[in-house]
């Protein structure tokens, strides 16, 4: 059972699998400063790819931009509340990988699948 405030951080702010597991990276080691390439090579990503992933997570206020010259971040949520419920997501995580990758992977066939009906042609 994923917890409900666990629930609803996943379906409002994990966009997909390779940044809830990026996030879990940096969540795991919160002193460490990690580079792109040390990303892309853990997730199996594209350099471009992984740097995306971590702009985005830094757009989430989940991590900062410490070697500026060397591309590397750090885990720095915004807020004790964001990195309490990181701390509660990978928990959850850690408990029940299948319900959560099974519930960011509903969420976005749901955004897809709207964004999909808005392109009907409706009769009427």
């Amino acid at each position: 059972m994923i917890p409900e405030d666990v629930r609803r951080f996943v379906l409002t702010s994990i966009p997909s699998v390779p940044f809830l597991e990026a996030l879990l990276i940096f969540h795991g080691k919160p002193d460490a400063s990690l580079s792109v390439p040390e990303i892309a090579r853990a997730l199996y990503l594209q350099p471009p790819t992984a740097a995306d992933l971590l702009k985005e997570l830094c757009l989430a206020g989940l991590l900062t931009v410490c070697e500026p010259r060397n591309d590397a971040y750090r885990y720095a949520p915004i807020d004790a509340n964001l990195a309490r419920l990181v701390d509660r997501l990978a928990s959850a995580y850690s408990d029940d990988l299948i319900g959560i990758t099974n519930l960011i992977h509903g969420a976005s066939r749901k955004a897809a699948q709207s964004f999909a009906d808005a392109f009907k042609i409706r009769k009427g």
